[in-house]
């Protein structure tokens, strides 16, 4: 984990804490599984109030939790940043703040992608090299997108130059996979 999650978990307020735990667990369709830890901390700490030694018990139970998770490869900034795949857009795109992504799949679960102001051929040809460059092989899938960041959301949207029936897969993908992407697009500006 890195300096600034442990900062912000341990000066978070108790209460923004389990939030975030929260949506982050319901984004990673995980909820089922601790959906009962989730409503108990809620009753401790509404039972808490004015005791700092149970809210603190409680924390640190959140904290476990979240660690725990993050062993397990989740990236916990999914309660904070929403990835979703949505539509279609053309050219006009850009006018509405969203910028050219051509996004690589692979067999290991890796998921590369680049960005530019290339149209979505170039821009895939560039990836191509790049991932050669790197010696990054393997079956994978390219998808060519228009994509935009803001308001703690990551928002795909297919591109002309992709079919319709590629773009419904990727949907799929990113709504099982959301926390592999927040982590892949940390650098997405």
């Amino acid at each position: 984990m890195n300096l600034r999650a442990r900062l912000g978990e341990r000066f978070a307020d108790v209460w923004t804490l389990l939030s975030d735990t929260d949506r982050f667990l319901s984004r990673a369709h995980l909820m089922e599984r601790y959906q009962s830890r989730l409503r108990d901390w809620r009753t401790r700490l509404t039972e808490a109030r004015g005791e700092p030694e149970k809210t603190k018990a409680v924390r640190e139970e959140i904290v476990s939790v979240r660690k725990a998770l993050r062993a397990e490869g989740w990236e916990l900034r999914l309660g904070s940043v929403d990835v979703v795949a949505r539509g279609f857009r053309s050219d006009d795109a850009l006018g509405r703040g969203f910028k050219r992504m051509v996004l690589s799949l692979h067999a290991d679960g890796g998921i590369h992608y680049i960005t530019g102001s290339d149209n979505h051929i170039e821009l895939a040809d560039q990836l191509r090299r790049n991932l050669s460059t790197r010696r990054i092989g393997g079956a994978n899938e390219a998808h060519y997108l228009w994509y935009r960041v803001g308001h703690g959301l990551i928002e795909f949207a297919g591109a002309d130059s992709e079919p319709r029936e590629e773009f419904d897969r990727f949907q799929g993908i990113v709504e099982k996979r959301k926390s592999d992407f927040v982590r892949a697009m940390r650098g997405l500006g």
